[in-house]
Protein backbone atom coordinates (compact mmCIF):
# COMPACT_ATOMS: atom_id res chain seq x y z
CA UNK A 1 0.00 0.00 0.00
CA UNK A 2 3.08 2.28 0.54
CA UNK A 3 3.88 2.33 -3.52
CA UNK A 4 -0.10 3.18 -3.55
CA UNK A 5 0.66 6.05 -1.24
CA UNK A 6 3.43 7.48 -3.24
CA UNK A 7 1.89 7.05 -6.81
CA UNK A 8 -1.10 9.32 -5.07
CA UNK A 9 1.60 11.53 -4.56
CA UNK A 10 2.67 12.08 -7.79
CA UNK A 11 -0.67 12.74 -8.94
CA UNK A 12 -0.20 15.89 -6.73
CA UNK A 13 2.72 16.77 -7.31
CA UNK A 14 2.06 16.61 -10.94
CA UNK A 15 -1.20 18.42 -10.50
CA UNK A 16 0.46 21.33 -8.26
CA UNK A 17 2.47 21.69 -11.20
CA UNK A 18 -0.67 22.29 -13.42
CA UNK A 19 -1.71 24.71 -10.65
CA UNK A 20 2.00 26.16 -11.28
CA UNK A 21 1.33 26.52 -14.79
CA UNK A 22 -1.74 28.20 -14.29
CA UNK A 23 -0.35 31.01 -12.20
CA UNK A 24 2.07 31.47 -14.75
CA UNK A 25 4.82 30.35 -13.27
CA UNK A 26 6.32 28.37 -15.57
CA UNK A 27 6.54 31.13 -18.09
CA UNK A 28 8.77 33.32 -15.98
CA UNK A 29 10.70 30.27 -14.74
CA UNK A 30 11.60 29.78 -18.87
CA UNK A 31 13.58 33.75 -18.55
CA UNK A 32 16.04 31.64 -16.08
CA UNK A 33 18.98 30.77 -18.12
CA UNK A 34 18.47 26.90 -17.46
CA UNK A 35 17.36 24.55 -19.75
CA UNK A 36 13.61 23.26 -20.00
CA UNK A 37 14.97 19.67 -19.15
CA UNK A 38 16.78 21.33 -15.90
CA UNK A 39 13.99 23.11 -14.83
CA UNK A 40 11.58 19.74 -14.72
CA UNK A 41 14.50 17.45 -13.95
CA UNK A 42 14.95 19.26 -10.54
CA UNK A 43 11.16 18.99 -9.64
CA UNK A 44 11.31 15.54 -10.55
CA UNK A 45 14.61 15.04 -8.52
CA UNK A 46 12.53 16.76 -5.47
CA UNK A 47 9.68 14.39 -5.95
CA UNK A 48 11.97 11.83 -6.20
CA UNK A 49 13.59 12.16 -2.79
CA UNK A 50 10.26 12.82 -1.01
CA UNK A 51 9.01 9.60 -2.15
CA UNK A 52 12.22 7.97 -1.12
CA UNK A 53 11.97 8.88 2.36
CA UNK A 54 8.32 8.22 2.69
CA UNK A 55 8.91 5.09 1.55
CA UNK A 56 12.05 4.92 4.00
CA UNK A 57 9.78 5.91 6.71
CA UNK A 58 7.47 3.50 5.79
CA UNK A 59 9.12 0.42 5.88
CA UNK A 60 10.96 1.40 9.07
CA UNK A 61 7.96 1.22 10.59
CA UNK A 62 7.26 -1.78 9.05
CA UNK A 63 10.33 -3.31 10.52
CA UNK A 64 10.17 -2.19 13.67
CA UNK A 65 6.06 -2.52 14.40
CA UNK A 66 5.44 -5.41 12.23
CA UNK A 67 8.62 -7.32 12.47
CA UNK A 68 9.02 -6.94 8.20
CA UNK A 69 11.92 -9.02 7.28
CA UNK A 70 14.12 -8.14 4.25
CA UNK A 71 15.30 -11.91 3.71
CA UNK A 72 16.53 -11.24 0.16
CA UNK A 73 19.64 -8.85 -0.78
CA UNK A 74 19.67 -5.41 0.92
CA UNK A 75 20.77 -3.70 -2.01
CA UNK A 76 18.11 -5.19 -3.97
CA UNK A 77 15.47 -3.56 -1.78
CA UNK A 78 16.90 -0.27 -1.91
CA UNK A 79 17.35 -0.58 -5.89
CA UNK A 80 13.66 -1.44 -6.25
CA UNK A 81 12.49 1.09 -3.54
CA UNK A 82 14.31 3.50 -5.48
CA UNK A 83 12.81 2.78 -8.65
CA UNK A 84 9.69 3.15 -7.62
CA UNK A 85 10.52 6.50 -6.26
CA UNK A 86 11.89 7.88 -9.70
CA UNK A 87 8.93 5.92 -11.43
CA UNK A 88 6.57 8.04 -9.22
CA UNK A 89 8.45 11.43 -10.70
CA UNK A 90 8.49 10.27 -13.80
CA UNK A 91 4.82 9.79 -13.80
CA UNK A 92 4.00 13.49 -11.94
CA UNK A 93 6.24 14.95 -14.64
CA UNK A 94 4.29 13.15 -17.39
CA UNK A 95 0.79 13.88 -16.15
CA UNK A 96 1.56 17.27 -15.87
CA UNK A 97 2.76 17.20 -19.34
CA UNK A 98 -0.27 15.82 -20.72
CA UNK A 99 -3.08 16.98 -18.10
CA UNK A 100 -4.72 20.25 -19.12
CA UNK A 101 -6.66 20.98 -16.10
CA UNK A 102 -5.35 19.93 -12.26
CA UNK A 103 -9.12 18.78 -11.65
CA UNK A 104 -9.71 16.77 -14.84
CA UNK A 105 -6.12 15.30 -14.12
CA UNK A 106 -6.66 14.42 -10.47
CA UNK A 107 -9.59 12.72 -11.45
CA UNK A 108 -8.03 10.34 -14.49
CA UNK A 109 -5.07 9.94 -12.39
CA UNK A 110 -6.52 8.45 -9.03
CA UNK A 111 -8.40 5.90 -11.40
CA UNK A 112 -5.24 4.98 -13.64
CA UNK A 113 -3.22 4.84 -10.68
CA UNK A 114 -5.93 2.28 -8.54
CA UNK A 115 -5.77 0.56 -12.21
CA UNK A 116 -1.56 0.81 -12.12
CA UNK A 117 -1.93 -0.65 -8.49
CA UNK A 118 -4.04 -3.36 -8.28
CA UNK A 119 -3.12 -4.78 -11.95
CA UNK A 120 0.37 -4.62 -10.30
CA UNK A 121 -0.24 -6.84 -7.52
CA UNK A 122 -0.59 -4.62 -4.32
CA UNK A 123 -4.24 -5.18 -3.73
CA UNK A 124 -3.38 -9.19 -3.95
CA UNK A 125 -0.43 -10.89 -5.11
CA UNK A 126 -0.08 -11.08 -8.71
CA UNK A 127 0.13 -14.86 -8.66
CA UNK A 128 -3.35 -15.19 -7.74
CA UNK A 129 -4.06 -13.63 -11.18
CA UNK A 130 -5.76 -15.95 -14.24
CA UNK A 131 -2.54 -17.04 -15.86
CA UNK A 132 -3.27 -14.78 -18.87
CA UNK A 133 -3.56 -11.63 -16.72
CA UNK A 134 -0.02 -12.32 -14.96
CA UNK A 135 1.41 -12.24 -18.59
CA UNK A 136 -0.74 -9.00 -19.82
CA UNK A 137 0.55 -7.34 -16.57
CA UNK A 138 4.22 -7.94 -17.43
CA UNK A 139 4.01 -4.52 -19.21
CA UNK A 140 2.95 -2.33 -16.36
CA UNK A 141 5.81 -0.98 -14.23
CA UNK A 142 3.73 -1.69 -11.08
CA UNK A 143 3.93 -5.08 -11.43
CA UNK A 144 7.83 -5.32 -11.48
CA UNK A 145 7.95 -2.92 -8.36
CA UNK A 146 5.88 -5.29 -6.21
CA UNK A 147 7.88 -8.74 -7.65
CA UNK A 148 10.85 -7.15 -6.79
CA UNK A 149 9.93 -6.30 -3.24
CA UNK A 150 8.13 -9.63 -2.87
CA UNK A 151 11.39 -11.02 -3.70
CA UNK A 152 13.77 -9.10 -1.55
CA UNK A 153 11.32 -9.48 1.05
CA UNK A 154 9.45 -12.34 1.81
CA UNK A 155 10.92 -14.47 -0.93
CA UNK A 156 14.36 -13.80 -0.16
CA UNK A 157 16.31 -13.51 -3.51
CA UNK A 158 19.37 -12.24 -4.06
CA UNK A 159 20.36 -9.08 -6.24
CA UNK A 160 20.20 -10.71 -9.47
CA UNK A 161 16.45 -11.48 -9.06
CA UNK A 162 15.91 -7.69 -8.67
CA UNK A 163 18.30 -6.03 -11.28
CA UNK A 164 15.38 -6.76 -13.97
CA UNK A 165 12.72 -5.39 -11.93
CA UNK A 166 14.91 -2.13 -10.95
CA UNK A 167 15.86 -1.50 -14.29
CA UNK A 168 12.39 -1.29 -15.41
CA UNK A 169 11.21 1.00 -13.32
CA UNK A 170 13.65 3.34 -13.86
CA UNK A 171 13.36 3.00 -17.70
CA UNK A 172 9.60 3.72 -17.43
CA UNK A 173 10.92 6.64 -15.53
CA UNK A 174 13.05 7.89 -18.04
CA UNK A 175 10.29 7.22 -20.94
CA UNK A 176 7.77 8.92 -19.02
CA UNK A 177 10.40 11.62 -17.95
CA UNK A 178 11.39 12.37 -21.81
CA UNK A 179 7.88 12.27 -22.98
CA UNK A 180 7.23 15.27 -20.31
CA UNK A 181 10.18 17.35 -21.56
CA UNK A 182 9.16 16.53 -24.83
CA UNK A 183 5.09 17.69 -24.59
CA UNK A 184 5.60 20.25 -21.48
CA UNK A 185 3.32 23.45 -22.28
CA UNK A 186 5.22 26.08 -20.37
CA UNK A 187 1.97 28.83 -20.29
CA UNK A 188 -1.44 28.27 -20.26
CA UNK A 189 -3.35 27.93 -23.19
Amino acid sequence: MTMQFVLMAAIEFGVGILYERQRGLWRRLRAAPLSRGMLLGSRAASSALISLITLAVCWGFAILVFKVRIEGSWLGFIGCNAGIAVLAAGIGLLLAAIGRTPEATRGIAIFAILMLVMLGGAWMPSFLFPKWLQKVTLIIPTRWAMDGLDGMTWRGLGLDSALGAIAILFGFAILFGAIAVARFRWEED
